[in-house]
């Protein structure tokens, strides 16, 4: 080979190394923006959540992450929406975990099968609910209550965010472990449910730990312990209703959860890249301890990859209640 041929090919091999890595480069994930649908209103929980991520996202990757609130039919609309885009990485959906362990049980519109049409991602954050009533209630610990009830079946009643609603579905649990009859009285959300135990109209409700341990420190409501078998980050005042002392309910466990997705098929080499930017950051001792003073207990950075296990093990609990219960969306 002359001298000038070797030349050639050696400005030949640096002109390739240096566009293919400039290509390699340019099509790492990602390299354009990153929409992250939540299907529920600004403000709500999974809004929260997701907007405490989304500039942290962005600064790792260099790459905005943008929030698209697509609230309606319990959730489900915007899950749909991403179960059916894309499944190229950057339509992904941020969501709380009843539209997808709850609603495709109880409601026949829903269009999307969880473990067909969408990839886990990443456990964000978990937390219980606060078992409430009015302070009027001639009970004042779980194993009075339990009595009671069982002493006058069908004479109280409780509160529900609305049918298949977490509130709903841990009250209907805890009658069919507790043994107890209990008037359902379902409401359109939290604020007119709350609002009617505290007023006494209706007796109990399972009430977000947030805006229940406000009004049990103000004395509006009295508390009878939380839902999830551990205390609650959130509100560790609160002691289990499973360690308790009511044989029956040793075993409640109630947990509400937030979580990211992505389509099915999504490439592998994506949601890895996507999980462990999200366990990294949910590691940070600072922001995890920023997300609890803004009420959101995250999970522990090794149980981020659990989500699908966590889907599967809900599915089995929750089917058997609503069975059991015969419980409908109206």
């Amino acid at each position: 080979m002359t001298l000038l041929t070797r030349r050639h090919a050696g400005v030949l091999l640096a002109f390739s190394l240096a566009t293919g890595g400039a290509f390699a480069q340019g099509n790492a994930y990602p390299n354009r923006s990153v929409k992250i649908v939540v299907p529920f209103s600004a403000a709500s929980t999974a809004d929260n959540v997701a907007r405490s991520f989304t500039d942290r996202l962005g600064q790792r990757f260099k790459q905005p992450f943008v929030i698209d609130n697509k609230a309606g039919a319990g959730g489900t609309l915007g899950v749909s929406a991403v179960a059916h885009a894309p499944a190229d990485g950057y339509t992904l959906v941020l969501t709380t975990s009843s539209p997808l362990v709850i609603n495709p049980l109880i409601d026949r519109t829903v269009n999307y099968q969880v473990e067909k049409d969408l990839t886990p991602v990443a456990m964000i954050a978990s937390g219980g609910l606060l078992l409430v009533a009015h302070p009027n209630l001639p009970a004042n610990t779980l194993p009075e209550l339990v009595a009671l009830l069982r002493k006058n079946p069908g004479k109280y009643s409780f509160a529900s965010n609305g049918n298949g609603s977490y509130s709903h579905m841990a009250m209907e649990l805890f009658k069919q472990m507790a043994g107890v009859d209990l008037v359902h009285i379902a409401y359109k959300g939290p604020a007119q449910a709350e609002t009617d135990v505290i007023g006494g109209q209706v007796t109990l409700m399972f009430d977000s730990v947030t805006t229940g341990a406000e009004m049990v420190k103000a004395g509006r409501l009295k508390a009878f312990g939380i839902s999830s078998a551990q205390a609650d980050a959130v509100a560790p005042q609160f002691m289990p209703i499973a360690q308790q002392g009511v044989a029956a309910l040793k075993d409640f466990d109630v947990v509400g959860w937030t979580g990211l997705l992505a389509p099915a098929g999504t490439p592998p080499e994506t949601v890895a890249t996507l999980r462990a930017a999200m366990r990294d950051l949910i590691a940070e001792p600072a922001f995890r301890a920023d997300m609890l003073k803004r009420n959101s207990a995250l999970v522990p950075p090794e149980k981020v990859g659990d989500m699908a296990l966590q889907i599967r093990n809900d599915r089995v609990k929750w089917e058997a209640l609503v069975r059991a219960a015969d419980i409908r969306l109206d």
